[in-house]
């Protein structure tokens, strides 16, 4: 058998030499593609050499790939990679290269068998898009934590909060469940003011979301979650000055059908459910669609109306068609829509009005938070002897509306001053379209280059009342309309040279305009001469944004690199202003330099991997919401000079193929060297969400037993204490905390079902998402302990 297997693989060899053509085809091209599933190894080959391969996913499945890096010819390159796997390649007549088993190998396209492969000895490699083309992430030199599928199901992330557990660098927080603060390296901005940009992209399957009310949505049906880490603008959408979440889904497989069901019940009345349904149409489409439905009871309450709050009830289905009609084109068109509601936040008071419990609210006023998020995209990709052409077209539609009191206590309680009570309400409505064309990774260098075009269009609707200390009299009622459209178009292009087989040096700029047009109404309903009206505010502005990076790799699956990169985020209007004044001056775009210094290294076989990286990032004109003390007005300023200094290190280990061990910590050094508003100043604090240090701890483990796979997890994630203003006010702080996360169950020998038992935050830690200093002092928690069971079964 053994010398059968060497013969088959001489001849296949063989076969492929001859296969080929013997002009472009041959000529050397630079491959970088991980050791790994041979799936994931052939799709890469297929990017990095522009030839096009037909396979079934049946017969690769469960087949593993040793790493192919260097320059070689594209057939000696294939040869590698199909080594030890019996499989042999062929031309067909549109002169693309087909790999099959031969008839007298056996093929095992049953469910129990290939899903019953043993662990791999190895770590994980997970393949990333964050240069715009399919690579390991260990291979790009841009500081990232990635996530497979494997581990968000293992982990069960679930939400941006999750993915923030295990990410060295990432804080997701949130003020209210329609303004969440995403904070990755201390770079975030709590604005909610419609035409506002965030400094931390999400970007789902290449389509960017420009507004956090519709980023912190159910993360199911996923294939991968990268954190890309510093300023991006080079190659992900625009004012991404902090990093970028990058998101992808599972496509549709056009060889075999995929049905899967997940149901999870568990305390506060929980109840979760999953499925999905992926479907071959003939021989060139697909069709996938997935759903999640997800209920739980509230968590705390308000005491004084008894309404629930901080429930759940989500519903959410995504839907996906792959077409491959001719060789070489694929069209994926994608639509999602979702819905949720819930009672609100609990934000409980810890001053007047409190009773010591913090799961109540003391508001006394209905609270509640609705949300809708549809749309729609298609991806059409054209690949080429000479490249892959690439249209990503997507609309993007959000409605969102949330009444609460920004104050922690009802009226009656109050002595002085008055309880805020507000009505949010927005529409949003995206379109984007990005060009792009990929070359070849030729022998000696590869680029991308593409358009960019997006179209805002936003409304929103802010009303508040001011209810009189202990009376309740509306003292104050103003409702702000506002409108902002905006239109970005970008033009960019990204190049890496290899210098030397070892050394490599990426270069990439971006050229962004952004155009901001601005209307206002706002309305005084009890002091009527402080209305105003202002339409038709314009302000426009660009910038180029440059990055370089040089990569070194002394040995194999070791790699340092040094890179500089800018980021930009553009200006605006203050729409929540209470002046005209304030309103018809726009703040100015903020900047931001980095530099920094990583390493990326696998030792042990690809057991065990250590990355670090050492950055400095340097804030101009940092946006800034704050309370000017000569004006007494609130307004969006630019904080002149700030600067972000630090290190994070990851750490993963797989002993044995049944354990997977890892560590991850990030330390942060913030200050605002020059932040100077009237008569105040910030100058020399900390910037806000920037926690000194961020760890965690993690464990999967995974035992082939007589009855089946017995597993389980174990994450521990700390946060060390941090502010949620600029002004560093002991009030607004938010102490450090850890949470431990368990999992445990049993697998099926053939993984078709699967049953969890499950706990999050095992320890019941009470620890704070935000304070309100707001009149009174009051707080708000996260989730407490929960816990439950999931059963899992693939048909």
């Amino acid at each position: 058998m053994h010398n059968s297997c060497r013969l088959t693989q001489c001849a296949a060899a063989l076969l492929l030499a001859f296969s080929f053509n013997a002009s472009a085809q041959t000529a050397p091209r630079q491959f970088d593609i991980p050791a790994g599933e041979l799936k994931t190894a052939i799709d890469a080959y297929a990017q990095q050499s522009g030839i096009q391969l037909v396979y079934k996913v049946e017969e690769v499945r469960g087949l593993s790939a040793g790493a192919v890096k260097g320059a070689m010819a594209p057939e000696a390159a294939l040869a590698l990679l199909l080594k030890g796997t019996s499989l042999q390649i062929k031309r067909d007549q549109s002169d693309a290269v087909v790999i099959f088993r031969s008839k007298s190998e056996p093929v095992d396209t049953g469910a129990k068998n290939a899903a019953a492969e043993p662990e791999s000895g190895e770590l994980q490699v997970v393949t990333v898009t964050a240069q715009k083309r399919p690579e390991s992430a260990q291979s790009v030199p841009i500081s990232m934590t990635t996530m497979s599928s494997r581990t968000i199901e293992r982990f069960r992330i679930s939400s941006l909060q999750d993915v923030s557990r295990l990410t060295p660098g990432l804080l997701v927080s949130q003020f209210s469940q329609n303004s969440p603060t995403v904070a990755i390296r201390g770079a975030n901005n709590t604005f909610s003011q419609m035409g506002v940009s965030k400094p931390v992209a999400v970007v789902i399957d290449d389509v960017f979301i420009p507004r956090n009310s519709a980023a912190n949505f159910e993360l199911f049906d996923l294939d991968s979650i990268a954190v890309l880490k510093g300023p991006q603008g080079t190659l992900f959408g625009r004012n991404v000055t902090g990093g970028a979440i990058v998101m992808t889904t599972r496509k549709p497989s056009l060889d075999s059908r995929n049905l899967e069901s997940r149901i999870s019940l568990g305390n506060y009345s929980a109840r979760h459910w999953d499925g999905l349904a992926s479907v071959p149409l003939g021989d060139a489409a697909a069709f996938k669609i997935s759903a999640s439905l997800r209920k739980r009871a509230g968590i705390g309450r308000d005491r004084l109306t008894g309404a629930p709050t901080d429930d759940i009830d989500s519903k959410n289905v995504r839907t996906q068609l792959l077409l491959a009609a001719s060789p070489g084109f694929e069209a994926l068109l994608s639509a999602d829509i979702g819905k949720d509601d819930s009672g609100g936040r609990t934000l409980s008071s810890v001053a007047a009005g409190a009773d010591g419990d913090r799961r109540t609210a003391e508001t006394g006023v209905l609270q509640g938070f609705e949300r809708s998020i549809s749309g729609a995209s298609a991806k059409l990709s054209w690949q080429t002897g000479v490249g892959e052409l690439l249209s990503i077209s997507a609309l993007r539609k959000s409605n969102s509306s949330e009444d609460f009191s920004g104050v922690g206590a009802n009226f009656k309680f109050l002595t002085a001053g008055a309880q805020s009570v507000t009505s949010d309400r927005d529409d949003v409505s995206t379109f984007s379209q990005e060009f792009r064309y990929t070359s070849p990774k030729y022998a000696r260098f590869n680029f991308i280059t593409g358009l960019y075009y997006l179209s805002e269009d936003g409304e929103r609707a802010l009303a508040t009342r001011g209810l009189a200390a202990g009376t309740g009299v509306l003292g104050s009622s103003t409702l702000a309309e506002q409108g902002v459209k905006t239109r970005s178009v970008a033009v960019f292009v990204d190049g890496v040279l290899n210098i030397t087989p070892q050394l490599d040096l990426a270069l990439g700029a971006r050229y962004t305009r952004d155009r901001k047009i601005a209307d206002l109404v706002r309305t005084d309903f009890v002091v009527a001469s402080r209305s105003f009206t202002a339409q038709g505010l314009r302000a426009s502005w660009n910038e180029v944004t440059p990055r370089a990076a040089l990569t070194w790799r002394p040995v194999d699956n070791a790699m340092a690199y040094v890179s500089v990169s800018k980021g930009f985020t553009a200006g605006g209007f203050n729409t929540d202003a209470t002046t005209m004044a304030a309103l018809t001056t726009p703040f100015n775009p903020e900047t931001v330099k980095n530099m920094e210094l990583g390493f990326k290294s696998q030792w042990l076989s690809n057991r065990l991997r250590l990355n670090a990286s050492f950055f400095n990032m340097a804030y101009r004109d940092k946006q800034e919401f704050v309370n000017n003390s000569l004006t007494g007005i609130l307004s969006i300023i630019n904080a002149s000079e700030a600067t972000i200094k630090g290190a994070e290190v990851e750490l993963a280990y797989k002993p044995w193929p049944w354990l997977n061990l890892a560590f991850n910590y990030g330390h942060l050094d913030t200050v605002y060297d020059r932040f100077v508003v009237g008569n105040i100043n910030y100058t020399g604090n900390p910037l806000a969400s920037s926690p000194k240090d961020k760890a965690s701890l993690a464990a999967d483990v995974s035992l082939p037993t007589a009855y089946g796979h017995v597993f389980g997890t174990i994450s521990h994630a700390w946060t060390d204490t941090y502010n949620t203003g600029a002004a560093n006010d002991p009030n607004l702080q938010i102490p450090g905390y850890a949470l431990t996360n368990l999992t445990a169950g049993i697998e099926a020998l053939d993984r078709r079902w699967k049953l969890t038992a499950w706990i999050k935050n095992a320890n019941d830690t009470d620890y704070i998402l935000t304070r309100s200093t707001q009149v009174v002092r009051a707080e708000y928690l996260g989730d407490p302990r929960t816990y439950g069971l999931t059963l899992a079964y693939k048909f």
